[in-house]
């Protein structure tokens, strides 16, 4: 299998490196389509599948990014059926439980913690995207 590819939503570029880092970590092969906005997101997410656009393996979105919020990608993503089976997780510090609800009933797999200690960033969240794509 070639390298998973990855549609990362996220507008800090010290997680985006973090990110990549933990999938380093963990010799993952991946590659990574990055989108800071939530329209140019939501754009990228429309597209998927069509037009011979490919389809990612794991879409993971930072809760809180410019011009909207993890639910608007997540309403999108709802939208493409070429996205129905694709992990959706949510990557955040902090989600309010209500917003946390909502996320999941959008279609949110799972919620990753962004641990406050690089060694324990570097595991966990790595590790989770390992599970999630199915390589443990």
């Amino acid at each position: 299998m070639g390298a998973h590819h990855i549609l990362l939503i996220e507008d800090n570029p010290g997680d985006v490196r973090l990110i990549e880092e933990s999938l380093r970590a963990h010799a993952l092969d991946y590659r990574i389509s990055h989108y800071e906005t939530a329209d140019a997101a939501i754009h990228a997410i429309a597209c998927c599948g069509s037009n011979g656009t490919t389809v990612p393996d794991l879409i993971l979105i930072d809760y809180n990014i410019p011009r909207g919020d993890a639910r608007d990608i997540l309403a999108a993503a709802s939208k493409n059926p070429a996205l129905n089976t694709i992990p959706k997780a949510i990557v955040t510090s902090f989600v309010a439980p209500r917003e946390r609800q909502q996320a999941v009933e959008l279609g949110a797999t799972c919620f990753i913690n962004k641990p406050q200690n690089l060694d324990s960033f570097l595991t966990e969240v790595g590790a989770t995207i390992v599970e999630l794509l199915g390589c443990d």
